[in-house]
């Protein structure tokens, strides 16, 4: 290969990967956290987050603390693009019931933290 075309390629592979750089840079980044209360319910379950249909995470109810522990709010934190973005909580239970799913929407700003809290005394025929 002749050192000018090889300079070239070089030169060429350069400039994109420069330009790849400056578009991960200029990319809108926030926060979302997702917390529950989940610990009112009279049953045991899962619950699986899905943002934009992928699983971001698990929140795993096995209650092994004693009723004298403080139980805290269960938390999933999560960055993301800016913008709009739908949610799945899905709720598996263990006592037989079929799995039950909560949906909604939230807005990620950038540099800003969106909370999502799960309130289940709003779903008071689950308790």
């Amino acid at each position: 290969m002749k050192p000018e075309k090889f300079i070239s390629i070089m030169l060429l592979t350069l400039l994109l990967s420069c330009e790849m750089e400056e578009q991960q840079v200029d990319q809108k980044i926030g926060e979302v956290s997702f917390e529950t209360n989940q610990y009112i319910m009279n049953s045991t379950f899962d619950i699986d987050i899905y943002v934009d249909q992928k699983k971001i995470g698990s929140f795993n109810d096995n209650r092994n603390t004693s009723e004298t522990e403080t139980i805290t709010k269960l938390k999933v934190v999560k960055k993301l693009e800016a913008g709009i973005h739908t949610y799945e909580v899905k709720v598996y239970s263990y006592n037989g019931e079929p799995s039950k799913s909560i949906k909604g929407r939230f807005i990620i700003h950038e540099n800003r933290k969106s909370d999502v809290f799960i309130d289940f005394k709003d779903y008071n025929s689950w308790i």
